[in-house]
């Protein structure tokens, strides 16, 4: 899941994820942020000093190549870890006390609350008409309604309240006390306002130059959410709850929300991807393509189809200069005389060039590694971190091996939609016959942590006290004869209404341990008389079958944020079979939507925790919509050249432009920033 703070990303597996708090050390950070994580703590040199050159080449695996680096419309956690380099977001996490500090916008937005006026009394202030979700007995609806308010801080002092507006451009221009019975409705945190940064310039492209961001970019990024036609449905719920958006100015940006939500500032703040209008917008002048007359289905092709969702042009200090099926490689973003052009140099990396090297099989990925066209490999198998292969010479005299923990989980989803997938004791049973805790010492020798739900294991949100199914293969078959399965025509595979209780594997080809652990279950599904059958696939035909719902089960994992908006994957308005939404299992449980809903709502951390732990109890014992997997550590192979390397907290858990080469023999290396 990425998702970020209010999103869920999709990876492959194997997943990983570090301590949920980084170590920190009086170090300071390579992109000065502050206080740093400790480097190299798995360098066998890490006690040698070691001074930062710039320039260089470094090589980053990927197990499959993203359908492009649009993340609008492409939910891939390679995605989304390629834009860390290659763009930039209004907001974003530090790397290191994960807090949201300011990137895109010039300082963190002035957050205001809504106060609904009653029509009556309406003329009394400077209202403004917003759009808010309804709400029935207290509760929000599917429903919306238009209402005149005011916003600004809002005090309460028993009868009434004080409003004090706080932002450029507020209707309201000085404080105003208004009674309770003239307002009947109080959203706080609802109205975020931003300042960007000037002068950011955008990566040339597309036959343009020396443009810069401004709040058209930001508008238009926003807008494209409410049209249907543009392929971003795993994205759409978060920003359908901004019900408005103003441009105050060149560089300052309003946005209201639907009703008071927990994820909001992370939404708009980290979450949107801002793309550049003169690029993507049909209606603006800028673009080569504008049209004075378009549909909205001609606007969703336009960014569904743009050869910039691959050729990016972003706000980062790199930029994408090839694009093949072998690779993806970016370039440090600079003029003609080798100056960046990135808006903070301090911030701009080290090395010149990026590489992310595509290869699939992991196998032949590991003998990449040994044959040095690899600088990092995050997917080692168990057999070879604990083995021979990297205690051999040739790898320790290149190489060292690590591990991290993030708070990713593999999972194996069932279609509920299937009839053979949708009899709770199918699944439950089948949670009962997998041995998990033997699969965790003879795969990942004890490190990694069986998950029982869907938020990362040990933080606030996971709740440790769910136990997982005992091993009972007795138990999963007595379930199944209860259930009415059983073997009616001897062919040796249980049926009921006509219905094989047959199950095809997918995930993804090349991927070994999908491929273990789909072999490791059919094995423990022979004795119950299911047969489970093994499929994988090229990983843009697997998303994609995923998106249409055309598969029994399927391998995946989920990268999500320290604390994510479950409505995405779990809610049922995404788990309808025409939707093409991140909730694959097809769940549809008005009880896991009413406290999905109720979770956004409430601002307390701590009492939004008893609603995800609720969701967490309730998924696990009473819907089993996965075979819950594990958080493994993520076993790296990392070239002895490299140096600054950290473990985050943060997905993908490292940042590749703090890392650098030390050696002055390396090639492509100087002392300075600028080449020249």
């Amino acid at each position: 899941m990425k998702h970020r703070s209010a999103a869920w990303l999709l990876a492959a597996l194997p997943l990983a994820l570090s301590p949920l708090f980084a170590q920190e050390s009086e170090v300071q950070a390579s992109d000065g942020s502050g206080l740093a994580a400790e480097a190299d703590v798995f360098h066998p040199d890490r006690a040698k000093p070691a001074v930062p050159r710039y320039g260089g080449r470094v090589i980053v695996h990927l197990s499959s190549l993203p359908k492009h680096t649009n993340y609008v419309t492409e939910n891939s956690a390679y995605t989304h870890r390629m834009l860390f380099e290659l763009h930039e977001t209004l907001l974003r996490q530090d790397w290191e006390t994960t807090k949201y500090i300011p990137d895109l916008a010039a300082e963190m937005p002035v957050i205001e609350d809504i106060l609904v006026i009653d029509a009556a009394a309406q003329d009394r202030y400077p209202t403004t008409e917003v759009r808010l979700r309804a709400l029935v007995d207290g509760k929000p609806s599917q429903g919306f309604e238009t209402v005149p308010a005011v916003y600004g801080q809002v005090t309460d002092n028993g009868d009434s309240y004080t409003v004090t507006p706080l932002s450029v451009g507020n209707p309201l221009q000085e404080p105003v006390e208004i009674p309770k019975t003239e307002a009947p409705r109080l959203e706080r945190g609802t109205v975020f306002n931003f300042r960007l940064r000037e002068g950011v310039r955008w990566q040339p492209g597309g036959g343009h130059a020396d443009q810069f961001l401004d709040t058209d970019d930001v508008y238009f990024s926003w807008s494209i959410y409410s049209n249907k036609h543009v392929d971003c449905d795993e994205k759409r719920f978060q920003f359908t709850k901004v019900t408005g958006c103003e441009k105050i100015d060149q560089y300052r940006i309003r946005f209201f929300y639907e009703m008071q939500y927990a994820f909001a500032l992370s939404t708009v703040g980290d979450s949107l991807t801002i793309l550049p209008s003169h690029i993507y917008n049909l209606a603006d002048p800028d673009n080569l393509a504008y049209k004075e007359h378009f549909t909205p289905e001609d606007q969703g092709t336009f960014i569904n189809e743009n050869q910039a969702n691959k050729m990016w042009i972003g706000l980062g200090p790199y930029q994408v200069s090839e694009w093949t099926d072998q690779y993806v490689e970016a370039r440090r973003f600079v003029d003609a005389d080798g100056n960046s052009l990135y808006f903070d140099p301090t911030k701009a990396g080290y090395v010149d060039v990026i590489r992310w090297r595509v290869i699939a099989d992991d196998e032949a990925a590991f003998n990449a590694v040994m044959n040095e066209e690899l600088d990092y490999f995050e997917r080692v198998k168990s057999a070879d971190y604990f083995g021979p292969r990297t205690q051999d010479p040739k790898f320790t005299s290149k190489f060292y091996k690590g591990y991290r923990y993030l708070g990713h989980y593999g999972y194996t989803g069932w279609n509920l939609y299937k009839p053979q997938l949708k009899d709770l004791a199918v699944r439950k049973a089948i949670a009962y016959a997998f041995d998990s805790q033997a699969y965790l010492e003879n795969v990942y020798k004890g490190l990694a942590r069986q998950v029982t739900g869907p938020f990362p294991y040990g933080s606030p949100a996971y709740d440790m006290t769910v136990e997982p199914f005992p091993y009972d293969p007795d138990a999963a078959a007595e379930m199944l004869d209860d259930a009415g399965w059983y073997d009616r025509n001897g062919d040796g595979t249980r049926d009921k209404d006509g219905v094989e209780l047959k199950i095809q594997f997918l995930y993804p080809s090349g991927n070994d341990a999908s491929s273990t652990l789909g072999l490791t279950i059919r094995e423990a599904l022979k004795p119950l008389e299911i047969d489970l059958d093994l499929e994988p696939i090229e990983w843009a035909t697997f998303l994609d079958r995923l998106k249409k719902r055309e598969f029994d089960s399927c391998n995946l994992a989920w990268v999500p944020d320290l604390e994510s908006d479950p409505e995405q994957v779990w809610h049922s308005k995404w788990g309808k079979y025409e939707v093409e939404g991140s909730n694959h299992s097809g769940v549809m449980d008005p009880q896991i939507d009413e406290w999905i809903e109720a979770g956004q709502r409430e601002l307390d951390f701590e009492k939004r925790q008893e609603y995800w732990h609720k969701i967490h109890r309730r998924l696990y014992y009473d819907i089993q919509p996965y075979l819950f997997g594990f958080n493994v550590p993520l076993k790296f192979a990392i070239s002895r050249r490299l140096r600054g390397v950290q473990n985050f907290a943060i997905d993908p858990g490292y940042s590749i432009r703090r890392w650098y080469f030390a050696d002055p023999s390396e090639k492509g290396t100087r002392s300075t920033l600028n080449p020249k």
